[in-house]
C-alpha cells in the first residue's frame, strides 16, 4: 500500500510541476513561435515589396528621357520667378504683351499630398486672339504642370486703337 501511495504522489508531484513550472514556459515558447512565423511572413513580404521596387526601379532607368520630362514639370525650385520668365518668354513669343503678373496665394502640402505645392497666378496680357490662343497652347503643352483656371476677356471700344486684354488664372503645381 505505502508503494501505491508513493507512487500516485510521485506522479501527482510531477504533474504539479508540469502544470506549475513546465507549462507556463511551454506557453511562451508557442508564443515565441508564432512571433517568429509572423516575423518571418513580414519580412518575406518586404523582401518581395523591395524586389518589386528593384524591378520597377531597373525598368524606370529604360526611359531616362520620360524621368527628365517628368523632373522638369516638376520643379524642385517652386521660384515664381522662373516662372514669371517662362511666361513672359512664351508671351513675348507668340506676340502678346505681359501687363501683369499677380500673385493669387500658395497652397502647403497637405496630408494627401505631402510635397506638392500649389501657386496660383493671375496674369493679363493684351494681344490678338490667335496670339493668345498659340500663348495658351505653349502654356498648356509645356512640360511643366500649369492649368488654366479661369479667364476673361476685356474688349475696347471700337474706336479704340487698343488690343483685347485677357486676364486668367494660373495655377502650378510644384515639389
Amino acid at each position: 500500500m505505502n508503494k501505491i501511495i508513493i507512487i500516485v504522489s510521485g506522479v501527482v508531484i510531477v504533474l504539479f510541476f508540469v502544470l506549475v513550472l513546465i507549462w507556463p514556459q511551454y506557453q511562451k515558447l508557442q508564443a515565441l513561435n508564432l512571433d517568429i512565423k509572423t516575423k518571418q511572413a513580414d519580412l518575406r513580404s518586404q523582401e518581395t515589396y523591395f524586389a518589386q521596387v528593384k524591378e520597377l526601379s531597373a525598368q524606370l532607368q529604360e526611359y531616362p528621357d520620360a524621368l527628365a520630362k517628368i523632373s522638369s514639370a516638376l520643379p524642385k525650385d517652386p521660384s515664381l520667378a522662373s516662372l514669371a520668365h517662362f511666361l513672359q518668354i512664351n508671351s513675348a513669343q507668340t506676340g502678346l504683351i505681359l501687363k501683369k503678373i499677380v500673385l493669387g496665394g500658395m497652397t502647403l502640402p497637405s496630408e494627401s499630398n505631402r510635397s506638392l505645392i500649389e501657386t496660383r497666378l493671375v496674369i493679363q496680357v493684351s494681344g490678338s486672339y490667335k496670339a493668345f490662343k498659340d500663348f495658351l497652347g505653349l502654356v498648356e503643352n509645356s512640360a511643366r504642370i500649369i492649368e488654366v483656371e479661369n479667364l476673361s476677356i476685356e474688349i475696347p471700344p471700337k474706336e479704340s486703337k487698343e488690343s483685347p486684354t485677357f486676364t486668367f488664372g494660373l495655377k502650378t503645381i510644384s515639389y
